[in-house]
């Protein structure tokens, strides 16, 4: 592609955005899971399920029809079988997605096909003639309520996560709006009681961050409520019926790149110095490599060129994680 055409699709996706800052009858269809579901915030049939930021963005936009294909548990992989044919069908003006989350939460995520699932999504839905949004991670080891270790698994993974993002987002004309660095939304109480999802004034604030990077104009006169009298009530009640079964299912998913994380830990701290322990590391760091190697292969051998390999595979090796497990 050369410098004209760039300019070209640059200057045809503003006059996009400039036509929906003026088109009275806007669509709105959203995707992923279930952050976009709206678990955490208020305003709906189901306790401690609402709106959600997408709800809020289409209320504040004033949208004509809005349709939530959001589902729980959904990964990238879903949006694209399950999620993407209906959002077709309807034509919307503006795609918003977040999707990510789940697969970084399994023993099998997989940052590459992460990639190439949301570039297609998002492929097949400008090819239809709509602006799509995706919504980046933000670093769980912030906010979640999880041991070291934990956290230090979760970040890792979200910048894998946001790193597939990118790649998919640099082929298209997507826009990706960045979380990870907003410090508004590692604020307490923005979140739900299960620290994984948002809670109302964080859909609210997500709502304002997506319009405010699009630079839409909010038509709504006011926007809808953050609070509700049973509020805390309602979150407990979540967490008791839900958010521990939901815990413990994702620790198991998490398992084997924490065992890892701790053995290697431990040998660091000299707290470990037997053969044995020595011999599984070794053993682990074998299983690690062969995975990471084996999507490394599936890159190669795509269309992708080696710039892109490096970008989505640079977060294996980020320091960051080490900041985590060495602080106090």
């Amino acid at each position: 592609m050369n410098t004209a055409q760039s300019e070209l699709e640059l200057n045809s996706v503003g006059q996009r955005i400039l036509q929906l800052r003026l088109k009275q009858n806007l669509r709105v269809v959203a995707l992923g899971d279930s952050s976009v579901y709206g678990i955490g915030d208020i305003g709906g049939k189901e306790s401690q399920v609402g709106y959600g930021w997408t709800g809020r963005l289409a209320h504040d936009l004033q949208a004509t029809k809005y349709l939530n294909l959001s589902k729980n548990g959904a990964r990238a992989a879903d949006v694209l079988v399950e999620q993407l044919p209906s959002a077709l069908a309807v034509r919307a003006d503006i795609a918003v997605i977040c999707v990510g989350g789940n697969d970084a939460l399994r023993n099998n995520f997989d940052p590459v096909k992460v990639a190439h699932s949301v570039y297609k999504v998002i492929s097949e839905l400008e090819a239809n003639g709509t602006v799509v949004v995706l919504l980046a991670i933000h670093d769980p080891s912030r906010i979640a309520p999880a041991p070291k270790s934990i956290k230090c698994v979760l970040l890792d993974r979200a910048l894998q996560v946001n790193v597939a993002l990118k790649w998919a987002v640099s082929k298209t004309n997507a826009f990706l709006i960045e979380t990870i660095d907003r410090e508004e939304i590692y604020d307490r109480k923005n979140w739900h009681i299960d620290r994984m999802h948002p809670g109302p004034r964080g859909h609210q604030i997500l709502a304002d961050l997506v319009r405010r990077e699009l630079s839409l104009p909010r038509r709504s006169k006011e926007k809808l409520p953050t609070t509700t009298n049973h509020e805390r009530k309602a979150k407990t009640i979540w967490l008791l019926t839900n958010g521990l079964k939901w815990f413990a299912r994702r620790s198991i998913d998490l398992l084997p790149a924490l065992i890892y994380l701790l053995v290697k830990d431990a040998l660091r701290l000299g707290s470990i110095s037997s053969g044995y322990a020595i011999r599984l590391k070794l053993y682990l760091e074998i299983i690690l490599l062969n995975l990471f190697e084996d999507g490394f292969k599936a890159l190669r051998h795509s269309t992708v060129d080696t710039d892109d390999v490096f970008n989505i595979s640079f977060a294996w090796r980020s320091p960051i994680k080490q900041e985590i497990l060495t602080s106090n």
